[in-house]
């Protein structure tokens, strides 16, 4: 197994996870499990965020790196195929 490790200072973890959210938006949301009706509680909202930002900083990362992966296997899948020219095709 390997281990990507990446430090941020710790001075500029808010900034950066700051920056990083304004481009990478943290919009994904769950139904908040305390809601029960907005009737009689307004103030509980029906959705809340999954992610706080540093941990959607940390998914978003990880869905990357799998994207990457894959694209890095289909790319490999397709140029193990020889071309075949339509010269030969009579």
């Amino acid at each position: 197994m390997a281990e990507l490790t990446y430090t941020i200072p710790n001075a500029k973890i808010v900034e950066y996870v700051d920056d990083y959210v304004y481009v990478n938006h943290n919009d994904e949301t769950e139904v908040n499990p305390d809601y029960i009706d907005s009737e009689t509680t307004p103030e509980i909202p029906e959705f809340i965020n999954k992610y706080t930002d540093v941990q959607w900083v940390r998914e978003h990362i990880l869905r990357f790196i799998r994207l990457q992966i894959r694209k890095g296997k289909k790319a490999k899948y397709r140029d193990s195929f020889d071309s075949v020219g339509v010269e030969d095709v009579v």
